[in-house]
């Protein structure tokens, strides 16, 4: 029964963590900014992470203006800090074969691949991957398909795998969300090798 509390005690830690990390509407948010009349340049806003940060540009960037125009409260920015959380508590909930904590982050489908993976290594009595070092997150890919949003995140980290040592991994996460939803929360729904 302690074993279970501690268990529940640990996901709901886990699951409010990411909740604060990818955002929560709190009322606080930037309003959004009126566009621009033609020839008018649009303004900063002050105190606000630059739009293009973490963006690698082209695609990339005409898919986050379309997120943006469909979800005003959507911010770039905050979205790769958040990305960047979500990938540390990703990778350490897989290496500690914590499917609970998985349950909420990802989409059904990833979920299944990552709990069979998690099986076939304790049957085999292996590690999971630990994450040494996150070297830097990207945004490389971003679009918005009826209500859906997806955002594609290159991660660049080294990953210590046991006897095999430190690794570098480059891997490539998309994340979706319905912008319509009231719930916030992106989930990681891809995961592909850079």
């Amino acid at each position: 029964m302690l074993e279970i509390l501690v268990l529940a005690f640990v996901a709901g830690f886990v699951l409010f963590r990411l909740y604060t990390t990818l955002g929560k509407r709190t009322g606080g948010e930037r309003p959004p900014e009126p566009q621009p009349v033609q020839g008018e340049l649009p303004r900063e806003q002050p105190g606000a992470p630059p739009v293009a940060s973490g963006i690698a540009g082209g695609s990339a960037s005409d898919g986050v203006a379309a997120i943006s125009r469909a979800d005003p409260s959507f911010e770039a920015g905050y979205f790769v800090q958040g990305a960047r959380s979500a990938y540390e508590l990703i990778v350490g909930a897989f290496a500690k074969g914590d499917r609970d904590a998985l349950r909420g982050l990802l989409t059904p489908r990833v979920y299944d691949s990552y709990a069979t993976a998690i099986s076939t290594r304790e049957e085999k009595g292996g590690a999971g991957p630990e994450l040494v070092r996150l070297k830097s997150a990207e945004i490389v890919d971003a679009e918005l398909a009826g209500d859906t949003a997806r955002i594609t995140v290159k991660f660049e980290a080294e990953l210590a795998e046991g006897a095999y040592g430190v690794r570098d991994a480059r891997e490539r996460w998309t994340f979706e969300r319905n912008v319509r939803s009231s719930d916030p929360n992106w989930l990681l729904s891809r995961v592909q090798a850079a």
